[in-house]
């Protein structure tokens, strides 16, 4: 009995693991030339996300995980600046801004396979007039561990792709384009 209360705390680490600060996004090229592609396009001033309340943060398996930008909101709203940035189409003075809610956002990670989910609402607006408001949501799927040291930054590498296809959505909407023209 002695050695089962002995084992519990270690196969409890096994199955836990500990925070794990992600990977800095780099910018997507498909997603940069999607912007290019459709000139001339009206840059935004800039792009402003917030997340709704329990959205700000990621946890799996009961461990943060942490953004290089400091939070996960700062974390996607550094990856649309980068791209709307090499696209040409970020201009302090412009009069159109982006602003960004994410509404959904989970990691998990299962013993075969994680899955996560980000959704956002992204609203355009000129001279502070609505000119569109979308929500985009993308999810995904990937291969874990029964072991957390595997499990957790495998979950945390999965994050990028996520932001990616989410932006890939907001750009592929034709709305959105015809928006900025």
């Amino acid at each position: 009995m002695k050695k089962c209360l002995l084992l519990a705390p270690l196969f409890a680490l096994l199955l836990q693991g500990c925070g794990v600060t992600m990977t800095q996004y780099e910018p997507n090229f498909d997603n940069v030339q999607r912007l290019k592609q459709t000139p001339p396009l009206q840059p935004v001033s800039q792009a402003n996300v917030t997340a709704a309340s329990g959205q700000g943060s990621l946890m799996v398996r009961a461990n943060p995980i942490s953004s290089p930008n400091g939070s996960i909101p700062e974390h996607v709203q550094a990856a649309i600046t980068q791209e709307l940035k090499l696209a040409g189409l970020l201009n302090p003075q412009a009069p159109r801004r982006l602003d960004v809610l994410l509404v959904k956002n989970d990691l998990t990670a299962g013993v075969g396979s994680g899955n996560g989910t980000l959704a956002a609402r992204f609203t355009l607006l000129k001279d502070n007039a609505v000119v569109f408001d979308a929500t985009k949501e993308v999810s995904s799927v990937w291969s874990s561990s029964f072991f957390g040291p595997i499990a957790i930054p495998n979950a945390a590498n999965a994050y990028n792709p996520l932001v990616r296809d989410l932006l890939k959505s907001l750009y592929s909407d034709p709305l959105f384009i015809k928006a900025l023209k």
